[in-house]
């Protein structure tokens, strides 16, 4: 068993040595240092529990350091009536609910033209569905192929498999079916399911089989392209029964079976990929302090650190190293990381009315927020495995 650390850490409230590297407490600020400070907090994040609540996750990010941040955190406070014993500002707590049009209206304009947050905060959307069916790709299909001698994922195939399963699916099984699919393919591979007890390898096959089955009978084009991905993956039980044998038993924090551990966490995923994304747009070097999450060891933040810098290399979006730092930070310290709090919280909403939920929080909102979702065409289906893949060798999953 895995003894608890419990020693505390200067800069953050997580305890033990697994999260004692890399922790900002002092302000951030652009003029101590190289490279322009980003602060990102998410919204609508279950780890690997990618079934049953919200479709989206969000990851906020405001390109700004505390030092600015403070000023525009007093007047938002002041001019939206939050109490000073506040210890922060939090969207969830203070800009829902029917009663809070007018904070709502206020946080507009600090993200619309002319704000002092416009053109520097970004909403990068996750949807979990598109997700999980990635993740049936890449951890099943892609390791079938690959022991055939084909790559998939740098000609683009398999993220066009992923694709067509997560539009069509829904219409070549139905809701009801496709919500089947996806709910056991999450209790699959998260990590309750360590010791295989809840979903097993026969439950996974059985439903994959049958969703074969039903897909193959409907008529429908689009029916056709889910059920030839399913027609694939129906046939993939010793993919499946791999991953069951070399998944670590329990919890591992730390190393190549930590990644492994967190191969359907979408956060893992996304931070890299948000900070490629923000890179991309503003060049030059980049300071990232995100809101400090379990998920993120120190161990866990160095891959990704590296990652978020040879994805780009490889790719060519990137002429060179673009990340200066990466630490995590408690957003009652950070007025910056509240900023990004608020972004993150909007996206949330206004993705949610998008997806049909009547809500007065993102019809207010939807005009201001939805020209900050990130508009770059990338999607990055890579989990940890692969960015520690690409940094070093390929993980040694296989």
């Amino acid at each position: 068993m895995i003894e608890r650390d419990h020693a505390p850490n200067a800069g953050t409230g997580l305890l033990g040595a697994n999260f004692s590297r890399r922790n900002r407490q002092a302000p951030t600020d652009d003029r101590d240092g190289p490279g322009r400070w980003v602060a990102v907090d998410e919204s609508g994040y279950d780890g690997d529990q990618l079934h049953g609540g919200d479709r989206y996750m969000i990851l906020g990010s405001v390109a700004i350091d505390d030092t600015e941040a403070a000023g525009i955190v007093d007047t938002l406070r002041r001019e939206a009536g939050i109490q000073k014993s506040a210890a922060e500002v939090k969207f969830q707590k203070m800009f829902t609910g029917g009663g809070a049009g007018r904070r709502r209206r206020i946080l507009g304009e600090l993200l619309a033209p002319g704000g002092p947050l416009h053109d520097r905060a970004s909403v990068y959307v996750i949807d979990k569905h598109y997700f999980v069916a990635a993740k049936l790709v890449d951890l099943l299909l892609e390791e079938r192929f690959h022991a055939m001698g084909y790559d998939i994922v740098s000609n683009g195939v398999g993220r066009q498999l992923a694709l067509d399963l997560a539009t069509e699916g829904p219409r070549a099984l139905g809701r009801d079916g496709f919500d089947r699919l996806i709910a056991t393919a999450v209790g699959f591979f998260s990590k309750r399911n360590r010791a295989g007890a809840h979903v097993t390898v026969d439950d996974l096959c059985t439903v994959m089989q049958e969703s074969y089955a039903y897909a193959r009978r409907r008529k429908a084009p689009q029916a056709k392209k889910a059920a030839d991905v399913l027609d694939m993956l129906r046939k993939t039980r010793p993919e499946a029964e791999e991953f069951a044998r070399e998944r670590p038993a329990e919890a591992t924090p730390t190393g190549e079976y930590g990644l492994l551990d967190d191969t359907t966490d979408p956060l893992v995923t996304a931070v890299p990929t948000v900070i490629l994304h923000v890179s991309m747009r503003r060049g030059g070097k980049l300071r990232v302090l995100a809101d400090e999450q379990r998920l993120l060891t120190d161990d866990k933040l160095d891959v990704l650190e590296r990652g978020a810098t040879a994805v780009g290399l490889v790719h060519g979006l990137i002429k060179g190293e673009h990340l200066q730092e990466l630490v995590r930070g408690r957003s009652v310290d950070h007025p910056s990381l509240q900023l990004a709090d608020l972004v993150a919280g909007a996206g949330r909403a206004v993705a949610r009315w998008h997806d049909g939920e009547d809500d007065p929080v993102g019809d207010d909102l939807r005009l201001v927020v939805a020209p900050l979702v990130d508009p770059q065409g990338l999607i990055m289906d890579e989990g940890p495995e692969d960015f520690a893949r690409i940094d070093t060798a390929r993980a040694k999953r296989r």
